[in-house]
């Protein structure tokens, strides 16, 4: 399995980003498709293969889910594909340009739901400007989540930034792991596109 690690600033969020495959560039592609946390991969695929001709590329935290993704992307010979382990936060700004991003995809990121532990919700305001920062524009920022709190306070923060629109996204939400589960619990999505003028 090829690797390639990339020094970072001195961030105490992460200090090195795993990148597979090894010897593959951001900075080389002109259109790339973004998906924070893919988890499994469900949706990372379907991206893939809607999308020949864009380059997408996941961040995902966990090193078993980066795993995982990779053996399944090498089982099926998928070649649009960066996967980067590190955390969002300390990646956008560090390996991605501006405009560079044709569209960004976060599903169900992890509430946090008490209130003690907010502060580790990785979709803040500053990872949304990281989002708009790295978004061509005319592009968009599709964000779904089954927690109400979280959807009010990202929609919130969005909707204050200077050149970024808010509107609802479609209610077709892709059939991945987490929105079966959460479908069959009958818990309600929140979607929302939030796009760069």
């Amino acid at each position: 399995m090829a690797v390639k690690y990339i020094k970072q600033s001195t961030r105490e969020i992460v200090k090195s980003a795993f990148i597979y495959p090894a010897g593959r560039s951001l900075t080389d592609q002109k259109n790339i498709i973004l998906e924070i946390g893919p988890g499994r991969g469900d949706f990372l695929f379907h991206l893939c293969e809607k999308n020949p001709e864009a380059m997408v590329v996941a961040i995902e935290i966990k090193r078993k889910r980066v795993d995982r993704i990779i053996a399944r992307a090498e089982k099926r010979g998928t070649k649009n594909l960066i996967i980067i382990q590190n955390d969002a936060r300390a990646a956008l700004p560090e390996l991605f340009s501006e405009n560079q991003a044709s569209e960004i995809h976060i599903q169900f990121p992890d509430p946090w739901p008490k209130k003690r532990h907010a502060k580790n919700r990785p979709v803040s305001k500053s990872l949304l400007l990281e989002c708009k920062r790295i978004l061509a524009p005319k592009c968009s920022l599709f964000f779904v989540t089954d927690s109400e709190n979280y959807a009010e306070e990202v929609k919130r923060a969005a909707c204050v930034l200077e050149g970024f629109s808010c509107s609802p996204s479609p209610k077709d939400i892709f059939p991945t792991l987490f929105a079966m589960k959460w479908r069959e619990m009958g818990k309600k999505f929140h979607a929302f596109r939030f796009e760069k003028e």
